[in-house]
């Protein structure tokens, strides 16, 4: 069953969730890779078939061709932090987005049911005038 929330309920949350995209850190979209490749160092031991070297990617779309960041060692966890920083984040603004469509649709019903009701009280009290 549906839980009946009111409008003033709905928009109290929304900006409950507003607050939380205020607290915010550093963010960013695409997906955070780590993996393995070769340096391109025809001595090191990784062109050899030893150990292959750590590598870390931030991989996008940008006008539907997927770009490829090569991410510095030293700076992948703090980009991992930041991709899931925008995973979280988008998912208040989806959540925000359900609410106000819940707003939406509260509003709308509310209002038609006042539009029926006007009508149908109009309708009595002229048909009681008349009979007068």
């Amino acid at each position: 069953m549906k839980e009946v929330v009111s409008i003033n309920v709905l928009k109290m949350r929304v900006r409950a969730k507003i607050k939380e995209l205020g607290q915010a850190k550093p963010f960013i979209s695409g997906s955070f890779i780590r993996t393995a490749r070769k340096c391109g160092n025809p001595d090191c031991q990784c062109a050899k078939g030893g150990t292959k070297h750590p590598c870390c990617m931030l991989s996008s779309k940008v006008k539907g061709k997927t770009k490829g960041v090569y991410i510095p060692v030293a700076l992948a966890d703090e980009v991992e932090s930041w991709v899931k920083e925008h995973r979280r984040v988008k998912g208040i603004l989806k959540e925000i987005d359900k609410l106000n469509e819940q707003i939406i649709r509260l509003y709308v019903t509310a209002n038609r049911a006042a539009n029926r009701n006007r009508k149908g009280t109009l309708g009595k009290s002229s048909g009681d005038i008349s009979e007068s």
